[in-house]
C-alpha cells in the first residue's frame, strides 16, 4: 500500500513537472517570437496542447510565465559564466571570462538571449510587470561577487558600473551581430573588441 502511493505520488510529480515544462517551453516559444505583449495566453496553451484552466493552476498571468522564465534564463546565463571565469588568476582573466560566459550562452540560447533583451525593454518602459526586475539585480549581483576578490579596495559603485558595461556591451553587439553573422563570425569579430573593452575595463578599475 505505501510502495503504491509513493509511485502514485511519483507518477503526479513527473505530470506536474512536465506540464509546467510544457507550458513555459511554450511561452518562450511565443515570447521570443511574437513578443511579449502580442502573445496571448491562449497562444501559449495552443502550443503547449492543453486547457486555458490547466495554465492558470500553474501561473497566476503572462507575466508570472515570464518572471520564470527570465528567472531560468538568468540562472543558466550565470552557471555558464561561472563556468568560463573558472579559476582566475588575476581581474583580467575574470573579465575575459565574463565575456566569454555571455557569448557561450547567448550563442547556444538565441530564445534565452531575447527573451532577457524583452524583459529590459519591459523594464525601461517603467510597467507594471510585478517583480520582473529581481532576476537582473540578481545577475549583476553574481557578476559583481565574481569581481569584487580581485578588487577589495574598489568602491562597490564602480564594481556595479563595471558589470552594467559587461552586459551591456555583450548585449549591444550582439542585437545586430546574431542578424548579419553566423556563429563563427561573431565570435571571430568580437575577439578583438573583447580585448579592446577588456583593456579599458582595467584602466577604468585602476582608477580613483
Amino acid at each position: 500500500m505505501v510502495l503504491s502511493c509513493l509511485y502514485m505520488a511519483t507518477r503526479s510529480q513527473k505530470r506536474v513537472v512536465r506540464t509546467r515544462r510544457s507550458l513555459m517551453d511554450a511561452g518562450l516559444s511565443a515570447f521570443t517570437e511574437y513578443g511579449v505583449d502580442a502573445s496571448t495566453i491562449e497562444m501559449i496553451t495552443e502550443r503547449a496542447d492543453l486547457g486555458k484552466g490547466t495554465f492558470y493552476r500553474y501561473f497566476s498571468d503572462k507575466e508570472t510565465l515570464l518572471l520564470a522564465l527570465i528567472e531560468q534564463a538568468v540562472d543558466g546565463l550565470l552557471e555558464a559564466i561561472k563556468k568560463a571565469v573558472g579559476t582566475p588568476r588575476n581581474l583580467e582573466e575574470v573579465l575575459h571570462g565574463l565575456v566569454r560566459g555571455h557569448m557561450d550562452f547567448f550563442l547556444n540560447n538565441r530564445e534565452g538571449y531575447v527573451l532577457l533583451f524583452q524583459g529590459r525593454v519591459l523594464l525601461k518602459l517603467d510597467r507594471e510587470v510585478g517583480e520582473i526586475g529581481e532576476p537582473y539585480h540578481r545577475y549583476l549581483a553574481g557578476l559583481e561577487a565574481l569581481v569584487r576578490p580581485f578588487a577589495p579596495a574598489v568602491d562597490p559603485v564602480k564594481v556595479r558600473r563595471l558589470a552594467c558595461a559587461v552586459a551591456g556591451f555583450v548585449s549591444g553587439f550582439l542585437s545586430f551581430a546574431m542578424i548579419a553573422m553566423d556563429p563563427d563570425s561573431l565570435e571571430r569579430n568580437i575577439e578583438p573588441m573583447r580585448k579592446a573593452f577588456v583593456d579599458g575595463m582595467m584602466a577604468f578599475m585602476g582608477r580613483p
